[in-house]
């Protein structure tokens, strides 16, 4: 289950409230209050610095907040795996941003899907994968993932300074060997279908030296990309949270509107399910449309408060979503099967669905399950659709 969203952002209280003004229809007013805290730039940074055991996450935190591994509130170092669980570290330099060290991708004994589970990875904005000697099959196995969420990460060479004894000793040119190492991975992220991210070569004990402060800098310049991609991804999640209370009410709406379709088809025109399915589908539209519409003074209100045209927020908030064939091929098998029903009865041939006894219950079942079946689908199916272009609004608003 991904982790909540909104407590990143609100109190208990404040998030409650957005539930409610949400329920009450009052939606610039949620959107309002979401981009006040945006625009505030008090935006929670939670950066994943991730990676084997033994590759010098800890001592690259530690590293990165001016402590020592024996210091008061520094990560323990020493080759092992303190916890089994993610802790946080702020980091002074960047306010907002705190440093998370994972537990080591090999140390657990999980496999990659359930370890990722145990560290809640989706719910980091960004990473750093730490990585020793060479480039490991979890190193390209985490950077998809990565990628796949949309979002950025760096990778860090550790412990470059046994790299340069080791070349000193064979009397290779260091430049030479870092050029090899950054080829070397840039060939690998190839290699594993990953657009390379910036990599830095460093030692976590030498904060001056090799790539450390260029890491830094790097960091504090793409402060502001990783937070608007933060925002932009959290989004959706958020206005979902915030609508979750409404939906669960008008879900139990739909169930009960579905559930009446069948008897009230049976009792009303047991051999037409089309048209008692198509009437407690319109109905049902009729009353969500009512239900989820934002009026044109709701649109005028966010239009002032963000200062975009109100023709633009509507054409994001109708911007169609992609067909989901999960939800549509059920659609139109469960429409084939009424529609036959209906036909059978219509045209009298409904000989091969009666009992023995010549009763046409079997047909009126039939139809009867298909319309609930059809009629609960499509109406689910325009409640989150509906709920999908505030979310559009939403985004398009926050942009």
């Amino acid at each position: 289950m991904a982790q909540s969203m909104l407590p990143k952002y609100f109190s208990d209280t404040e998030m409650r409230s957005l539930q409610t003004g949400y329920s009450n229809g009052d939606v610039a007013s949620v959107i309002q209050r979401i981009k006040r805290v945006v625009d505030s730039g008090n935006v929670p940074i939670n950066i994943a610095v991730l990676g084997d055991g033994g590759a010098g996450k800890s001592t690259f935190i530690n590293t990165m907040r001016g402590v020592r591994s024996g210091d008061q509130g520094a990560a323990p170092v020493g080759g092992y795996e303190a916890s089994v669980n993610p802790v946080g570290y702020p980091y002074p330099s960047l306010p907002n941003v705190q440093l998370w060290d994972l537990p080591g991708s090999n140390s657990l004994g999980f496999e990659m899907s359930r370890y990722l589970k145990q560290v809640q990875f989706e719910s980091y904005d960004s990473y750093i994968i730490v990585s020793q000697s060479r480039f490991r099959e979890s190193d390209g196995e985490l950077s998809k993932k990565i990628q796949q969420q949309g979002k950025g990460f760096y990778y860090i060479r550790s412990k470059i300074d046994n790299d340069a004894y080791s070349m000193q000793m064979q009397g290779t040119d260091f430049g030479e060997g870092q050029r090899q190492i950054r080829q070397d991975c840039l060939n690998n992220f190839h290699r594993v279908s990953v657009d390379p991210p910036a990599i830095f070569l460093i030692s976590g004990l030498e904060v001056t030296g090799y790539d450390f402060p260029k890491l830094q800098n790097a960091l504090a310049s793409d402060l502001p990309k990783i937070k608007s991609t933060a925002i932009r991804l959290a989004i959706p999640r958020m206005m979902q949270e915030i609508q979750r209370p409404r939906r669960q009410i008008l879900m139990w709406g739909i169930r009960i509107w579905a559930l009446l379709t069948g008897p009230l088809g049976v009792l009303l025109a047991p051999r037409f399910p089309i048209f008692s399915a198509a009437l407690f589908m319109v109905s049902g539209w009729i009353y969500l449309r009512r239900q989820l519409c934002i009026s044109e003074r709701e649109l005028g209100i966010l239009s002032g408060a963000v200062a975009k045209p109100v023709s633009l927020l509507k054409a994001d908030m109708d911007r169609p979503s992609p067909p989901k064939w999960q939800v549509l091929v059920p659609k139109l098998l469960l429409g084939a099967v009424t529609l036959g029903c209906t036909v059978v009865g219509c045209t009298g041939r409904d000989s091969l669905f009666r009992w023995p006894n010549d009763s046409p219950v079997p047909l009126w079942l039939c139809g009867a399950g298909s319309s609930m079946a059809l009629t609960f689908l499509f109406l689910k199916d325009y409640l989150d659709s509906r709920l999908r272009s505030v979310e559009h609004l939403a985004n398009s608003a926050l942009d």
